[in-house]
């Protein structure tokens, strides 16, 4: 018999918040586990499911310095979001971040972030500490080497987190065809997934 749990309850708009983490163009030479046109791509696509389902979003992360600046897609599609400023490894650590999720008062945290083993993973770490269920979405994520990024993801779900990627994220979030978002997430695949040809620009 299947066990109900808290990571089987399905995600939704009105049960999540979408955490986007340090999308910003100085952490990008550190991407060796993913694609840069793939990478952006993905996280393009995160963006609009958080400006699709009009979900509660906080943008992670300072301009300047070997941070660069942010990915255009921040001002593009998560003008909605609340920025809040990290200067620390874990954005547990910022009173303000702390604050924003009490303030939205939701335990389901979707996350995805640049670095996968520092920023993503020690988020991950203090949210479960403290209660929280993160859904890592680890094809909005990188690293620089393989080897990492698989510890990275071992110790957050053996922690009790879940891996998610965008595109079971919009389908789940979705629901129904026939919802008002139906239609803008068939999009969303189209222009984003391999199920609409993207990956074939590759081989073409």
């Amino acid at each position: 018999m299947n066990k109900k749990s808290r990571y089987t309850e399905k995600l939704s708009h009105k049960n999540a918040t979408i955490v986007m983490v340090d999308f910003l163009t100085g952490f990008d030479p550190g991407l060796r586990t993913i694609e840069k046109s793939t990478f952006v791509n993905n996280a393009t696509a995160f963006a609009k499911i958080s400006q699709i389902f009009k979900m509660p979003t906080i943008v992670l992360g300072e301009e300047g310095g070997f941070r660069g600046k942010f990915y255009p897609l921040v001002s593009e599609y998560l003008g909605h979001g609340i920025s809040v400023e990290r200067f620390t490894p874990s954005a547990w650590d910022e009173p303000k971040f702390r604050e924003e999720l009490e303030k939205i008062g939701r335990k389901k945290i979707i996350l995805g972030g640049i670095a996968l083993d520092i920023c993503a993973q020690l988020l991950t770490l203090d949210l479960l500490n403290n209660g929280y269920e993160p859904y890592v979405v680890v094809d909005c994520s990188g690293s620089d080497q393989k080897l990492v990024e698989h510890a990275a993801m071992l110790r957050m779900t053996q922690a009790g987190a879940t891996m998610v990627s965008w595109g079971t994220l919009a389908s789940e979030l979705m629901g129904d065809w026939r919802t008002p978002e139906g239609e803008a997430v068939g999009k969303l695949y189209q222009e984003h997934s391999g199920w609409g040809g993207f990956y074939q620009a590759f081989k073409d």
